[in-house]
């Protein structure tokens, strides 16, 4: 897990991006715990241990969906707050969900090949996806109001005589919308090494992208 504060950062806290002095840093911005859309996933939990005993880290892409998504104001750190809820929630069954949980963040949120970078301009912002490694065609986006959900290859690597084929490695990432973008406003520019999100600037007054 120790990549996904970093990928996040990126993301969430870039220098530019960054608050006034007045407000609080990234730093407590990240650590923070917002709570309200964290009670209808603590009990999306509950109910699933409550039928299925056991939770796998597929579950988390239904109990993180889209609805989700919609009711934070804050997904990513909501998200990070999930095993402190835990913890407080449910106690002895705490180590089977949050071995899954763990599972679940490092395919979802940690970096892969596809790594993102910020690009703030005086009037966009732009996430930067870039690697060498993707197969041709084979990235697809969607994005919502607080999440870039992403899904690529990577080819096979080639195999010694003697042993079967490797096949391609699929990757499915969600990245957060960058702090001041407009995630309705935004144009995707291919690029021979990736492609590259451009999204307005949010004009003084408006909603942040992730609230």
């Amino acid at each position: 897990m120790k990549a996904l504060v970093p990928l996040l950062a990126v993301l969430l806290c870039s220098p530019a991006l960054a608050q006034k002095a007045k407000g609080p840093s990234c730093e407590e911005t990240t650590a923070r715990v917002v709570g309200p859309a964290m009670d209808a996933v603590m009990s999306a939990v509950r109910s699933r241990i409550r039928t299925q005993r056991r939770i796998s880290p597929a579950d988390f892409d239904q109990i993180f969906d889209d609805g989700f998504f919609r009711g934070s104001r804050r997904p990513f750190d909501d998200i990070r707050s999930f095993e402190q809820r835990l913890d407080e929630t449910f106690r002895g069954e705490s180590a089977q969900i949050r071995g899954s949980y763990r599972r679940w963040a490092s395919e979802r949120l940690e970096e892969g090949p596809l790594l993102p970078s910020v690009e703030p301009g005086e009037k966009t912002i732009t996430v930067a996806l870039r690697s060498h490694q993707l197969n041709k065609g084979s990235l697809n986006l969607d994005i919502n109001r607080g999440r870039i959900k992403m899904s690529y290859q990577t080819p096979a690597k080639l195999q010694p005589p003697g042993l079967p084929p490797a096949r391609s490695k699929r990757y499915d990432k969600i990245l957060p919308i960058p702090e001041g973008a407009d995630p309705d406003r935004y144009r995707i520019e291919p690029r021979p090494d990736g492609l590259m999100i451009i999204f307005d600037r949010l004009k003084p007054g408006a909603t942040e992208a992730s609230e």
